[in-house]
Formats: structure tokens, C-alpha cells, sequence
């Protein structure tokens, strides 16, 4: 499928559109909502579509999905859809109009502010189609009869034609009268010749008045003709210019969202501090939650059944155990930390991890004294077992990881404690292979920076180059072509940062560039700017964060 349309922008709604009925790939409003069976995460149906035709997988829980598989919503989703209250897609072109949902598409189809082109040659003019038969007859500079060849336009033709003929019947009938009337004046004049001497005192003044009103009556009958072919051709010209085609124009933007209805960030940590806030961004404003029970730094983090868990990580030394919050409903200042039952299969830290359905996938990661090249899984349901799924090609720590249905893709790191030893390796495990394939390298070596998956590419923020100096460099990766490019750099270098996808935006939060840093910066690809967000309370370096 090469496009798509996506969800209903929730802007152009006349009031606050619940989040569930949010699609949870474009982000938008739900446009024939479908489900995944199981968890009735919710899509539109063109967006799941396109995913499934490079996946068998729910993009929200990752279990196995096809079309034929997808679920109707409950009658009343699709109720409550139906009744609310949007803007006509014309509304910055003047269309006042707001109306139900159900009813959108008959009134955009018809809408009098639909953009129109005007089709006289050499003009091109864009205009309201309620103003455009206007334009091309009375005031297009250009205008001009064309002809069409439809059906339509043809019979409408062929009744002019008719008239016409008609026209040209009266027309002939007319110089036939006009000819006898020029019969009867030669007559008239032969019979003033034969008379004009004995009638030219009492007849010539009758005369002359008689063929005057005569020649003025077919003067009349002239005139009336040519009112009538006048007519004639400007309802013709009317009926070709009502026959010219709409030319709609219906531009959609294209999202690639990965946080689904989620709006808050929670980071946790850093080098120095237990500290723990969250950030809405809907707000864009910073909230305290409960501390760590120790000050933590360079572990991982993932959210599994309702928890925020934190995995390994520097804690008065290298640490195997997992520490987690509820965040169901939501997290606060009530909400305490709590030993998980799940361990990491060694201490460590510097490592990454990802889902895969009820299973962490760890790799690689450094212990103080040398960087692990193995690949765990780790079962986080009973009975909680841990396994070597296999090695990577080479050693690594301070590295990037994002999974994409069945592979994981890593990248960058570094083979030892120091960033003089980076790498910038490209590296795909196969899950259900499991096998290891080396990809395309990144530009340039780099470690100590914070990844994101954006579609099917790897995104790469920041980090530390092998002199161990912050870069503000981003660079976005494609895993299926295996090409790289660059994106706008950010406002501020950053090592040991952190970032997450919400919504439309990547948010990059604290780091290093020669202090710790409080700032967040979020990189909008609609735009293809950075901003910056307000502050953190806690300078961050090595944090950990996670989307709720």
C-alpha cells in the first residue's frame, strides 16, 4: 500500500476527545476503529494494516495479530465515535460548519469551500468550488468555452444543437419574409411608378409610411433573433462551465507515534541522586514521586503489568537485582518502590534490555572489571528463569538497543570502561533464529548516548566520541536499508543521557556535557526542530526513563 489515511486530527474536534479513542499508531482520532482480539488495543484500520504488512505482531503488546484476525469495537465504541462533534476539513478556507462525525464525509463531499482550480487556460487560480463557476464565466481573465466530451456535456450539446437548429429554422423563415417584403416594396415600387403621377399628390405620404412600418416590423423580428442566438450560447457557456470536474485536495500528515495514549515521562536516578519525577506533557509541568530507596545510576528500565521496573545498574557497585512502582492508576508521592522477584543473570550495569512478550532480552553491559558480550533472556513470570541466548561479536557496554518484532537491533557502545575503546558496529540478533547478523556501521563510533526506536529506524542522541567529549549530534538509522542520516543537532551536548518517544517528539533528558545537566530538549519531526522543555528539579547524568 503506498499511502494511507490515518485517524481524524484531534484538533479539528469541537471538544476534548477521550484518549481511548485515540489510535495507537497514528495518535489521532480513531477512523474505522479495529482491535488486537486479546488486549483490544485499539487502531484505526488503514494504520494497523500498514503495520501488519510488514509484521504479524500487535505494535502495543506484541502478540500475534493478522487482518483477519482483527476485532469489531463494541457497537457503542462505535456510537460514541459517531456523535462527536468536528470541524469541516475547510475551516480555514471559511467553512463554519461543525458536525457529527457520521455525518462528515456527505458534507465534505459537497462542501462549497472544497478547493477548486480554475481550469481557463493560463490562470490556475485556487478558489472555493462555490465560487469557482463565478470566476471561470464572469471574472477568470482567461475564461473561455471549452469543450468536453462526456455523455452529459454531449447531450447537453446535442439540445443546444436542437435550439440552434430551431434558430436557424426562424432565421430562414425570416429572410424568407424578408425576401417577399423586398417582392412586395419592388411591387410597391412598380405600382408607384405605374401611379405616381396621378397618386403622388394624395398616395406617396401613405406609402412611405406603410414600408416604413413595414421594414421596421422586420427589424424587429432581426433583433429578436439575435437576442435569441445570444441567449442560447451564454446557457450553453453556462451549462460547460457547471460540467467541470472538482479537484479536491486532501493533505494528511503521516505519524509514526510509539506512546500510543500515554502522556507522562517518569525518570529515575542518576549519578549523585534517588531522586524520581515525572513530567506531563500535555502540562509541561514536573511533579515529584517517592525517591529510590538507594542513589542509582547506568541501569536499564521497562514497564511490564502495570509497574515501572529498574534493572541493575551502579548502587554503591554493580548490582543484579530489579527494583519496581506500580503506576496503576496512575503514579504519585504514595506509590513506594518494592523489591521485584526478577533478577538480571549477573551484576551489572551500562547494559541495555527490551520486551519481548513476557520476557526481558538483556545484552551485553560492563561489571567493573569487563564488558559481557552475551545475550540473556530473562522470563519475568514464574518461575523466573534465565538463560544465554547467545553472543554478540564483540564485547560492549554504554550501548543503544531497540527490538523491531522479532530482532533486536544494537548499536555503538563501547568494548571496555573507557570510550577510547567505541565502536560503531551495527549488530541484528534474530529472537526466533537466534542469530546474530552484522550490519552497516553507524558514520562514526560512539557510546554513552541515549536510542530510540522511530518506525524502522534506530535513532541515535547524543553520547561521547573517543576522546570521551559530549556530541550533539543525532543520527537516525535505518535498519531495512541499512542507511544512516543526520538530523538537526540538538541545543546541548549530552552524554549519559536519556530519551523516549511521545507522541510526535523524541524527549532527550539530562546527561553530561562537562556537568550534569538539568535541561530537556524534545525534537518534534513535523517540525524538524528542537525545543526546549522546562527543566528537571535534579541534575541527571546516567538517568533512566520510561513513557506511562
Amino acid at each position: 500500500m503506498a499511502s494511507y489515511i490515518q485517524g481524524y486530527d484531534e484538533e479539528r474536534f469541537a471538544t476534548t476527545v477521550n484518549r481511548n479513542f485515540l489510535c495507537l499508531i497514528c495518535f489521532n482520532v480513531l477512523r474505522e476503529p479495529v482491535l488486537c482480539p486479546r488486549n483490544h488495543h485499539c487502531f484505526c484500520r488503514a494504520c494497523i494494516t500498514k503495520h501488519l504488512e510488514n509484521s504479524r505482531r500487535c505494535p502495543t503488546c506484541a502478540d500475534e495479530l493478522t487482518v483477519e484476525t482483527l476485532a469489531e469495537p463494541q457497537r457503542m465504541v462505535k456510537d460514541m465515535l459517531n456523535e462527536l462533534n468536528i470541524h469541516c476539513i475547510y475551516i480555514d478556507r471559511g467553512c463554519q460548519e461543525i458536525l457529527q462525525l457520521q455525518h462528515l464525509d456527505n458534507h465534505e463531499a459537497t462542501c462549497g469551500f472544497t478547493p477548486a482550480v480554475c481550469t481557463n487556460q493560463g490562470c490556475g487560480a485556487t478558489l472555493n468550488q462555490r465560487d469557482l463557476i463565478h470566476h471561470q464565466s464572469e471574472l477568470c481573465e482567461f475564461r473561455k468555452l471549452k469543450c468536453h466530451s462526456c455523455g452529459e456535456t454531449t447531450r447537453t450539446l446535442a439540445d443546444m444543437q436542437e435550439k440552434i437548429a430551431n434558430i436557424e429554422k426562424n432565421i430562414a423563415s425570416m429572410g424568407t419574409k424578408i425576401t417577399n417584403v423586398e417582392k412586395n416594396i419592388a411591387s410597391m415600387g412598380t405600382k408607384i411608378e405605374k401611379n405616381i403621377e396621378k397618386n403622388m399628390a394624395t398616395n406617396a405620404a401613405d406609402i412611405k409610411t406603410d414600408m416604413e412600418r413595414k421594414l421596421e416590423a422586420v427589424n424587429n423580428e432581426v433583433r429578436g433573433l439575435k437576442t435569441a442566438l445570444i441567449e442560447g450560447f451564454d446557457e450553453m457557456k453556462d451549462v460547460l462551465v457547471k460540467m467541470e470536474d472538482k479537484i479536491e485536495e486532501n493533505t494528511r500528515k503521516v505519524r509514526n507515534t510509539a506512546s500510543g495514549d500515554k502522556e507522562n515521562i517518569i525518570v529515575a536516578g542518576g549519578m549523585g541522586t534517588d531522586s524520581v519525577e515525572m513530567f506531563n506533557w500535555r502540562q509541561r509541568t514536573w511533579s515529584p514521586l517517592q525517591s529510590l530507596p538507594k542513589q542509582r545510576y547506568a541501569a536499564s528500565s521497562f514497564v511490564y503489568n502495570n509497574h515501572v521496573t529498574i534493572a541493575g545498574g551502579y548502587c554503591s557497585g554493580y548490582v543484579v537485582d530489579m527494583i519496581r512502582m506500580n503506576i496503576n492508576p496512575n503514579p504519585d508521592l504514595s506509590m513506594h518502590w518494592s523489591d521485584c522477584p526478577v533478577k538480571l543473570p549477573a551484576e551489572l550495569g551500562y547494559h541495555s534490555s527490551v520486551l519481548y512478550n513476557d520476557k526481558l532480552v538483556v545484552t551485553g553491559g560492563y561489571n567493573g572489571d569487563a564488558s559481557s558480550d552475551l545475550i540473556h533472556e530473562v522470563q519475568l513470570v514464574r518461575p523466573h528463569t534465565v538463560k544465554i541466548l547467545s553472543r554478540m561479536p564483540e564485547r560492549r557496554n554504554a550501548h543503544g538497543m531497540e527490538i523491531f518484532d522479532d530482532n533486536v537491533s544494537i548499536v555503538g557502545g563501547r568494548t571496555t570502561g573507557s570510550c577510547k575503546d567505541n565502536v560503531s558496529s551495527v549488530v541484528v540478533y534474530d529472537i526466533k533464529k537466534n542469530e546474530c547478523k552484522q550490519l552497516a556501521p553507524l558514520p562514526y563510533e560512539v557510546s554513552l548516548m541515549a536510542t530510540v526506536r522511530w518506525g524502522d529506524n534506530v535513532v541515535v542522541i547524543g553520547g561521547a566520541d573517543k576522546r570521551g567529549k559530549a556530541l550533539d549530534t543525532v543520527i537516525i538509522y535505518n535498519v531495512k536499508t541499512e542507511q544512516s542520516r543526520l538530523l538537526p543537532s540538538m541545543r546541548c551536548k549530552r552524554l549519559g543521557c536519556t530519551a523516549v518517544v511521545i507522541g510526535n517528539n523524541i524527549v532527550v533528558l539530562g546527561g553530561s556535557s562537562g556537568q550534569r545537566l538539568k535541561s530537556v530538549e524534545a525534537f518534534n519531526f513535523d517540525r524538524n526542530t528542537w525545543e526546549e522543555l522546562p527543566e528537571m528539579s535534579r541534575a541527571r547524568h546516567l538517568p533512566t526513563a520510561v513513557v506511562v
